[in-house]
């Protein structure tokens, strides 16, 4: 009885993830647009829940990038990205890009984490002329670290689980940890890797299309500052 009861509850299942896995393999065919099948391979990978709950039921509609629906992203105007990296993939994220937030390419940011980019209690700017919090390259924040405003992270930089970054480390290449986060250990430069994958992707858009962001979901200026020079 219990056997076929079981039975009797999984198939809907089963035919609903049938039904995901068949709209993602062929999105592309009905709409030109292939960031399901370009990053199934990533260490972001986008699929249909959460394009379902940014698209569909609009929850951090405002981002470019795919979002956790268990993430909040503010201030997504005034974030940008790198390629293959989306702060708040993960689960339970906070994501405040109101003072200007930048997460260098490939960098990976894991659950619970938070990215303060306006002081508590304190009013945003408008429209913010800089970046209040610089992420660099092919880093990694923890687990529920927090990572506060003003604060500049260099390439390399990885922060350890439940840390409080209230300094920068520009100078990158390190391993900080604590509360407040200091540097517990130094990258060897020459041992870090530097790798770009091809046809990788900024968010849902293509990096060969990055120009098509300009205006339309990142503020022209802090745009510029990152993607001008390239």
């Amino acid at each position: 009885m219990s056997r076929l009861l079981n039975m009797q509850l999984s198939w809907p299942a089963t035919l609903l993830q049938r039904l995901r896995l068949l709209f993602e393999a062929h999105y592309h065919r009905l709409t030109g647009r292939r960031f399901f099948v370009d990053t199934a391979d990533t260490e972001v990978r986008i699929d249909f829940r959460m394009w379902f709950w940014q698209t569909i039921m609009r929850r951090n509609a405002g981002a470019y990038w795919a979002v956790h629906p268990s993430t909040r992203v503010r201030g997504a105007r005034f974030t940008v990205i790198g390629p293959e990296t989306s702060p708040g993939w993960s689960v339970g994220c906070d994501i405040d890009g109101r003072g200007g937030l930048y997460v260098g390419d490939y960098t990976q940011v894991a659950p619970n984490v938070r990215l303060r980019s306006v002081p508590e209690d304190t009013e945003p700017p408008a429209v913010p002329t800089d970046f209040s919090i610089h992420i660099g390259a092919y880093g990694l924040i923890a687990m529920n670290a927090t990572v506060g405003p003003g604060v500049r992270l260099g390439d390399f930089t990885i922060v350890g689980a439940n840390s409080v970054v209230e300094e920068s480390f520009p100078e990158g290449y390190c391993v900080i940890a604590g509360n407040p986060a200091r540097v517990i250990e130094r990258l060897d430069p020459a041992a870090c890797e530097r790798w770009q994958r091809p046809g990788a992707y900024v968010g849902y858009t293509p990096l060969a299309a990055i120009a098509a962001l300009r205006g339309r979901a990142i503020d022209p200026q802090l745009f510029d500052r990152v993607w001008g020079a390239r």
